[in-house]
């Protein structure tokens, strides 16, 4: 199974129809012992979560997330994500990650580095 097939969550609804979702992450809270996946539906940046619960044939099921308690958790999860995505794509001046070589001469970028004067971490 390829990388991006394991990032793939397909959901059939009531009516028999399928969404197909990409994983953002997978959490297991020792809080309230449950494991959660949260996902969005392909094509979207509108996120949601489920419970997941593994089933004897290893497809699992997910259940609906009824708790407050457990939202307020997750969303505090996907912020931090969203804030972790955001720091991984760079200082968003275009280079590349501020690796060099963006091409733009704007930016100061060359084979040796970013010289955008954005704070980098």
């Amino acid at each position: 199974m390829s990388k991006e097939n394991e990032r793939l969550l397909t959901i059939t609804t009531e009516d028999g129809s399928e969404i197909l979702c990409e994983i953002l992450f997978t959490h297991h809270s020792e809080d309230f012992n449950k494991d959660y996946v949260v996902f969005t539906e392909q094509g979207t940046n509108n996120a949601s979560a489920a419970i997941y619960v593994p089933t004897a044939d290893g497809n699992g099921r997910l259940e609906e997330i009824k708790s407050e308690e457990e939202w307020a958790m997750l969303e505090e999860l996907l912020e931090e994500y969203a804030d972790n995505m955001e720091q991984a794509d760079g200082c968003g001046c275009g280079c590349d990650d501020c690796e060099g070589g963006c091409g733009d001469e704007e930016c100061g970028c060359d084979d040796e580095g970013c010289d955008c004067q954005h704070e980098h971490k």
